[in-house]
């Protein structure tokens, strides 16, 4: 259970539902964390323009990328 109680899909307004619905198509759900950024979409957006600016810089390769998640992903004992 999460500590936090974040935004459900019927709570959100039509900017976050659209995230959260790109997320599903992507993923096949709506993370935990998606949820509770949304609770503050500035923050959401931040998190997003950092993510999406670190994949556009080309610093990091995409096996590289890929790899950093499966291992922070085993960690985190999450399936990826």
């Amino acid at each position: 259970m999460a500590r936090i109680k974040g935004i459900t899909n019927s709570e959100a307004n039509d900017e976050v539902r659209q995230l959260f619905e790109e997320q599903e198509k992507r993923y096949g759900f709506v993370s935990n964390t998606a949820k509770i950024y949304a609770l503050r979409p500035t923050i959401q957006k931040g998190v997003q323009a950092l993510a999406q600016g670190i994949q556009a810089s080309g610093l990091i390769e995409p096996s590289l990328r890929h790899l950093v998640c499966v291992k922070t992903a085993s960690i985190n004992g999450c399936p990826f």
